[in-house]
């Protein structure tokens, strides 16, 4: 966008700020929640991470090396989901 699409977009925002503040604030919400920040892309990289480490991991460790890399990668994820449930 440029300035001019930037200013336009930044004015019917405020005005619609004033005159309807109730639909501003539903605007604001994601399915009745309040979005505070966008979520970060964690569990799509550790996916990412985990099929680039498997075969790898296979072929020096073997299947245990492998387990131990699916408990992990569980584990990892399970943390970022535990911390975005606290966080909201």
């Amino acid at each position: 966008m440029n300035d001019h699409e930037r200013r336009a977009l930044a004015d019917l925002e405020r005005h619609l700020e004033q005159q309807d503040s109730d639909f501003a604030a539903r605007m604001n919400t994601l399915a009745g929640i309040p979005v505070a920040e966008p979520a970060s892309p964690a569990v799509p990289v550790l996916s990412a991470l985990l099929f680039i480490a498997v075969p790898l991991v296979m072929l020096f460790f073997g299947w245990p090396g492998v387990l131990i890399v699916l408990d992990l990668f569980a584990a990892a994820v399970a943390v970022v989901l535990i911390r975005r449930r606290a966080l909201r």
